[in-house]
């Protein structure tokens, strides 16, 4: 891989998919069993997952920019959100209070890109909320966002 190419994961979220860097995802789950919270004060945290003996928070990045607020029970969603339920393990955000794995709930597929220095800079999609944004990018003519992992762990501290 050339030095100028950053690899990443595509990951499907509404309203569009996110990209990460690979360095950022430990592992991406495809059979995992959420355990469900009894009771939630948001709709984005939507429970746990066991993950190499430790119980991992899991947060639905769509729903976090929805704003809604319901039981929080993982699935939910599900029938507004489309494909295979994915689970996708963050390693531990640097600079972040929090030094912890986490995971985001995602539906579909993760695909691999490598991304270099000639993406296009994009509008915040609607509907999203600017605090959990780094940035919002084209590629191929394909939009992408870039989760703000600082803030994220912020959102996870609510578990």
């Amino acid at each position: 891989m050339s030095q100028d190419k950053l690899d990443c994961y595509i990951l499907p979220s509404l309203p569009v998919p996110m990209l990460l860097p690979v360095e950022c995802v430990a592992q991406v789950l495809e059979q995992a069993e959420i355990e469900a919270l009894s009771e939630s004060r948001a709709a984005w945290m939507r429970g746990h997952v066991n993950w190499r003996n430790q119980r991992l928070p899991v947060m639905s990045f769509a729903d976090l920019h929805s704003g809604a607020h319901s039981s929080g029970v993982a699935g939910d969603n599900k029938s507004k959100d489309k494909g295979q339920a994915l689970v996708v393990v963050l390693n531990p955000i640097p600079n972040a209070a929090r030094k912890a794995y986490s995971a985001l709930l995602c539906f579909g597929e993760a695909q691999s890109l490598a991304v270099d220095a000639s993406v296009d800079m994009s509008d915040l999609p609607k509907g999203m909320d600017k605090r959990y944004v780094e940035a919002t990018v084209s590629v191929d003519e394909n939009t992408f966002v870039i989760p703000k992992l600082d803030a994220l762990a912020v959102a996870f501290s609510y578990f």
